[in-house]
């Protein structure tokens, strides 16, 4: 019993701290938002900040920092013959800089976003935008008490210092490809009924920069067009678009008997959130993946490292040959359709497929250019939704409502990756029946396997999601491909016994 009454006490404890923390948090958050200007601040949908910028060796040069809400950002310092800037523009993130011009991937894309959803919101709307503030521990910085919160939102954080005094940040803190960055604020002073910093200090590394401010502007007019990829001049002539993407889908029946010669290894981690963005549980699943037709059968080798019992394979073994079964007689009553439909003169085709072709006319497509992608020369654009679209079907409206990015590999007809989220919910039964979130995000790569054909190689999804007015789901999973193998199987698509090709 005693044992018993310890464990609740210490269960308790732990939720009582954890209470008590994320409170603070929170109260951190909401004395920023009262000293930093409340209800003005919640007034300011764009901001221009210019000033000059002095290095450590004397050279000095411009400073320009634009935001344009809700998640659209650009960063620009000039310092000698040099240039750098990094933008996040509601689609994609890029960056200039020695390296030159590229667009980001994976966490530095995530990250990006994250700091252009707080610059703009100003700590508002964190639970909308699925933002999660955690206490970072105490800090001293250039004599000042300060209290760190790190904001976390799909797996990356970003942490700032508010100064104890003033509920000002003091500093912020992010990782970088670089290593660690620090940006120091200071010189506070009131715009527009806002406090706005007029002097930074940015240090990474050996390096130093100092930045004073000369001139803020809120809500004066500004276009997106500042925050899309730079066209480079001089580059290579670019191709038209609906050509290559027509032949993306014609190019799909050969790209599909491709794939159907390899056999995978997948890893898929899932990840349930609670309403706040808080990890709650997760699962590792291991997969033995087998092409059937154009589709993909995925048999369950190990949950959490822990390999399947025999029961559990013998139920696995049924449930995966069943699945063959019913691929088999879908493919066959296609293959029928699509035949009469030839004697008909027609073309079988579903009212809700859309095709890669279909975005031209259903988004807005901009920023098309070239880029290199895991080795490869691509063609990359953005996309958005497109206004007064009028969409024709389900598949139609969710995809005007996506934004995102597509690269495309030109010489093998075949897309690289695509990256998309929802701009606004998406509603199933005019909510009725279910409601997906505008935060739900998703990514899909492929990786070119023996030089022949594009296949997957991660897939990401963050999902949240409402159905019936009552469950909430939320969910992030995670999905990685590897150990492509050459693949034969039996006409019986008895998938119990595989042959590897010689």
């Amino acid at each position: 019993m005693k044992r018993i009454l310890f464990s609740l006490s210490l269960i308790l404890s732990v939720l009582v701290s954890q209470a008590l923390a994320d409170q603070s948090a929170s109260k951190i958050v909401d004395r920023f938002k009262k000293a930093s200007g409340g209800k003005s601040a919640t007034r300011i949908k764009s901001a221009r900040i210019t000033g000059t910028v002095t290095a450590g060796d004397g050279k000095t040069g411009r400073f320009t920092y634009q935001t344009l809400a809700p998640n659209n950002l650009r960063v620009d310092l000039e310092l000698g013959d040099s240039k750098a800037s990094e933008c996040y523009n509601g689609k994609s993130a890029w960056r200039l800089d020695a390296r030159g011009l590229r667009t980001l991937l994976g966490d530095e894309a995530k990250r990006l976003r994250l700091e252009a959803l707080l610059s703009n919101s100003r700590l508002n709307d964190m639970q909308r935008n699925r933002i999660v503030p955690q206490p970072g521990g105490k800090a001293t910085i250039d004599g000042r008490e300060t209290n760190a919160v790190e904001f976390i939102k799909d797996g990356v954080r970003v942490k700032l210092f508010f100064d104890a005094s003033t509920n000002l940040p003091a500093k912020r803190e992010r990782e970088t490809a670089d290593g660690v960055e620090e940006t120091f604020y200071g010189d506070y002073r009131a715009v527009d009924g806002v406090m706005e910093p007029f002097s930074l200090k940015i240090k990474k590394g050996a390096s130093e920069l100092l930045i004073t401010i000369d001139r803020v502007e809120h809500n004066r007019a500004v276009e997106l067009t500042a925050f899309r990829y730079p066209q480079i001049e001089g580059s290579r002539p670019l191709p038209d678009l609906e050509p290559l993407l027509k032949a993306i889908t014609s190019n799909q029946d050969k790209i599909d008997e491709m794939r159907e010669r390899y056999t995978c290894r997948l890893v898929e981690v899932e990840r349930k959130h609670d309403g706040d963005g808080r990890i709650k549980e997760t699962e590792t699943r291991t997969y033995e993946v087998t092409p059937v037709g154009a589709a993909f059968v995925e048999r369950l080798m190990s949950v959490n490292g822990i390999e399947l019992s025999a029961p559990e394979r013998e139920k696995e073994d049924k449930r995966v040959q069943k699945e063959v079964e019913d691929i088999i007689k879908r493919r066959e009553k296609k293959e029928q359709k699509e035949e009469r439909a030839r004697a008909r003169g027609e073309t079988e085709k579903n009212d809700n497929d859309v095709e890669i072709k279909d975005f031209l006319r259903i988004s807005e497509i901009t920023s098309v250019r070239r880029e290199v992608f895991r080795g490869h020369e691509v063609i990359a654009f953005d996309f958005e939704p497109r206004k007064g679209f009028k969409p024709k079907n389900r598949a139609e409206d969710i995809v005007n409502k996506l934004a995102g990015t597509i690269w495309v590999d030109e010489a093998a007809s075949q897309v690289a990756r695509l990256e998309a989220r929802l701009t606004d919910s998406y509603k199933v039964g005019g909510g009725m029946l279910a409601s997906i979130g505008a935060s739900t995000a998703f990514s899909f790569e492929q990786e070119k396997i023996g030089d022949e054909v594009w296949l997957p190689s991660s897939m990401e999804a963050n999902i949240s999601a409402r159905v019936l007015l009552l469950a909430k789901f939320n969910r992030s999973v995670e999905r990685r491909y590897s150990e492509y193998k050459k693949y034969q199987i039996d006409s019986e698509y008895n998938l119990t016994k595989p042959k590897e090709k010689p």
